[in-house]
This record gives C-alpha cells, sequence and structure tokens, in this order.
C-alpha cells in the first residue's frame, strides 16, 4: 500500500529520528565518564567496557538481531528496541554499582540493534522513489549527529542534572 508523499515523508523523519534517539544512547557515556568515577568510583577499564558493551552486542548478536527484527516487522522492531532503551536508561539512572550499569547498557544494545536494523528498508517501503537516495542519505548521519548531540549537551545536562538525569 503506498502512502501519500507527505505522509511517507513524515513516517520516514520519524524512522530518522528514533536512530538519532538510538545514537544518544551510545554517545551518552564519554560526556558521564568522570561522574560515574566520581559517584561510583567506575575505573577506566570499566569505563572502556560500559563504551564496547552496546558495540559487543551489535557485532556478536547482530544478525540474530536482524533476523529478529525482520520476524517482528521494522515498525514492531523499532518500537520494542525503543522501548528497551527507554527501560535501561531509566534503570541505569538508578542502578546501585557498576555490575547493574554493565547489564542494563547491553539491554541499551539489544534496544539499539533493534531500532537501527530495520531503518533502511522502512524508508525503503515509505519514500517515493524520487527522494530515496536523500533519505538513505540522511540515515547515514543518525549516527554522527546523534552522538555529536550527546557529547554537546552531555556535560550541560550533567552538570544541571547530574550523571543519572542524564542516563534516563
Amino acid at each position: 500500500m503506498r502512502h501519500p508523499p507527505e505522509a511517507s515523508l513524515k513516517a520516514a523523519w520519524i524512522v530518522v529520528l528514533a536512530g538519532v534517539s538510538a545514537a544518544l544512547h551510545v554517545g551518552k557515556l564519554p560526556p558521564a565518564i568522570v561522574a560515574l568515577q566520581q559517584a561510583m568510583g567506575v575505573s577506566l577499564l570499566q569505563a572502556g567496557f560500559l563504551l564496547s558493551l552496546m558495540q559487543l552486542a551489535g557485532m556478536t548478536l547482530g544478525l540474530a538481531f536482524g533476523v529478529l527484527a525482520d520476524g517482528l516487522g521494522g515498525k514492531r522492531s523499532m518500537l520494542i528496541g525503543l522501548v528497551l532503551l527507554g527501560l535501561a536508561s531509566v534503570l541505569g539512572g538508578l542502578a546501585p554499582g557498576v555490575p547493574a550499569l554493565m547489564a542494563l547498557r547491553v539491554l541499551e544494545g539489544f534496544g539499539f540493534l533493534l531500532v537501527v536494523l530495520p531503518a533502511p528498508g522502512l524508508l525503503r517501503q515509505r519514500v517515493p522513489g524520487a527522494q530515496l537516495n536523500l533519505m538513505i542519505g540522511v540515515w547515514g548521519a543518525y549516527m554522527p549527529f546523534g552522538t555529536a548531540m550527546a557529547l554537546l549537551l552531555g556535560p550541560w545536562c550533567i552538570a544541571a542534572l547530574g550523571w543519572r538525569g542524564w542516563w534516563g
């Protein structure tokens, strides 16, 4: 079923913004490292693991989550992924220690995969042919844009809300 061009482009921008939101979760840790060291005694080694856990999820489980996302359907996969990201973030902000924070970071990695893996297919389904190349190009910027936003806004948010507020 084809959708009107305006609705299709609106849906495409929602897909891109979901990707940017997921990328914010990847980029939220670097600005918080000093605060995590002060509040929880996170070592540099632990901070490195916290940084790499989302990439580890993608590296080891990308194929499995791609099959899962395909089975769920693109829209449902993205919604579940966004809920997982949000839930893991809120719970991470309440984490009593580093092990819990690490476990929740893995859950964020799963949510990230469920958001970003179906996105190109959803864009191909929704965007009219003449605008598809442009929107795929825009999609290609979701990760640098989201992580850059996290790196720029993180220090201010941490100063205002603390690391727990930023994490949530």
